[in-house]
């Protein structure tokens, strides 16, 4: 029992390799199907009703007064358009069936993607149940996010900003900076802590890759101080149905020891404006493991068509 431990994070790695080569490789396919002439599947919209009934399928005709949709059966259904509250976009996966974008692209389980959120869409998220966040779209590249913890006399009472700026939103890469920072309340100084960041996401929000690195500083007393090493990011993301998604992610300290590094995975149970992440996280130093990871996410605003 004495080697537990090391045997945990070894899995715990091999995990992460293969969330990271099974995603990888997902994300390739797509570039080398482009060697050869492909007719271009047409996309599927999931159609919820007012009566709340939702349908999905192709969009044949639409007017300011009708909706035409022809179902993956082949049935043809027209609609009034007042019958009609809501069009999205859905992915469909090798075997047809209808996929729901994630909703929450723009988070690994405490990193951020590089992928920003589309001005008027937001989030309310909460980590361990006591660590809320809300996020908005403020423009396309723009996303302001933020929280405090709910039990502040046992954690602090602090609050913590997280702004991020999309420099590059490309169909299959995203490139952003950003800054998580906390502020103590309690204080009439204007201190802070955190980190400054860079990432950069390859790949689609079923499948992907994020590379980023981020380098911690401190504001004192009108002094600020940053570190010159920087902490890198890897983290995966990988749809292995059309409900349930994989996502890993590790953060390896530059200039700390070989095993100094911390891990986390999980399963996202994804539903059209909820998901939630149900995993572990752990350090590689010492065999540490593992702590329980839990966030829950709902996303609001209008989703694009």
């Amino acid at each position: 029992m004495a080697h537990r431990p090391e045997v945990i994070v070894r899995l715990a790695r091999l995990a992460l390799a293969a969330v990271i080569g099974l995603t990888a490789v997902s994300t390739a396919r797509p570039l080398a199907a482009q060697e050869a002439p492909a007719a271009a599947a047409e996309p599927t919209y999931q159609v919820r009703l007012r009566d709340g009934s939702v349908l999905y399928g192709r969009i044949v005709e639409r007017t300011d007064s009708t909706l035409v949709v022809v179902t993956g059966s082949g049935a043809r259904i027209a609609l009034q358009t007042i019958q009609v509250a809501r069009v999205t976009l859905v992915r469909a996966d090798a075997a047809g069936r209808a996929q729901t974008p994630d909703p929450n692209p723009t988070r690994l389980l405490f990193a951020p993607t590089a992928r920003p959120l589309p001005k008027g869409e937001g989030y309310v998220a909460s980590y361990f149940f006591f660590l809320p966040m809300v996020g908005y779209g403020v423009t396309d590249r723009l996303v302001l996010a933020g929280g405090t913890p709910i039990l502040p006399d046992a954690i602090g009472r602090i609050w913590y900003l997280a702004p991020k700026f999309t420099l590059v939103d490309a169909d299959q890469t995203s490139v952003a900076i950003g800054v998580l920072s906390f502020f103590s309340t309690e204080s009439s100084a204007n201190n802070s802590v955190g980190i400054l960041y860079a990432a950069s996401t390859f790949g689609s929000t079923d499948n992907a890759v994020t590379l980023g690195a981020g380098w911690g500083y401190a504001r004192i007393d009108g002094s600020a101080d940053i570190s010159n090493r920087p902490t890198l990011l890897l983290g995966g993301e990988r749809r292995v149905s059309p409900s349930f998604k994989l996502v890993a992610e590790t953060y390896s300290f530059v200039g700390g020891g070989d095993s100094d590094a911390i891990w986390a995975l999980s399963v996202r149970i994804l539903g059209e404006r909820l998901a939630a992440d149900l995993g572990v996280a752990g350090l590689t130093a010492n065999g540490g493991c593992c702590l329980p990871v839990v966030d829950v996410v709902y996303s609001f605003g209008k989703r694009r068509e």
